[in-house]
């Protein structure tokens, strides 16, 4: 583990996140809303649109110069939300369990809480991915509320689990 480096997206990366997803949508996963390919161009774009945010950040996690976890951290542009971000995160099949999405997000954490006047973030998150839960909860997360049937990952809408860190 003390192998895995977590740094922000830099321009170049767009390949090896490429690679990555594509490993992701071949699991067909039911907990992630990314669900087709990406090139690697398209990557190297998101790369740019978070690089000019000044409340956003896509970290990515490196076994050697394979990507095995990203995390994103979006901000808000408007006024009454710029306080707060949501965030998304995923991590390779071979290193799931193994403290990768726990480094990712302790460092999405560390960054958002130094940007000035941030003091929130937020997700949702599908009520059978209790891996995921347990990792928010075990970092103070707190359970806000249930979007009914917010979610269709399955083949018909269900309910999406919304949670937050406020400090």
């Amino acid at each position: 583990m003390a192998d895995i480096l977590i740094r922000p997206a830099q321009p170049g990366d767009g390949a090896a996140m490429s690679a990555y997803v594509s490993r992701l949508v071949a699991e067909k996963l039911d907990t992630i809303l990314l669900n087709h390919e990406i090139s690697p161009e398209e990557e190297d774009a998101v790369i740019a649109r978070f690089a000019a945010d000044d409340r956003s950040v896509f970290l990515l996690a490196f076994d050697a110069d394979r990507v095995v976890g990203m995390l994103d951290i979006r901000g808000h542009d408007h006024p009454a939300k710029r306080h707060w971000g949501s965030f998304g995160m995923s991590v390779d099949r071979d290193w799931r369990g193994r403290g990768v999405g726990r480094r990712l997000l302790e460092r999405g954490i560390e960054i958002a809480r130094g940007w000035p006047g941030y003091c929130r973030l937020e997700l949702g998150v599908t009520p059978w991915n209790t891996g995921a839960i347990a990792l928010y909860e075990s970092l103070s997360f707190v359970h806000e509320g249930i979007k009914r049937k917010g979610i269709n990952l399955r083949g018909a809408p269900e309910d999406d689990l919304l949670m937050a860190l406020v400090w």
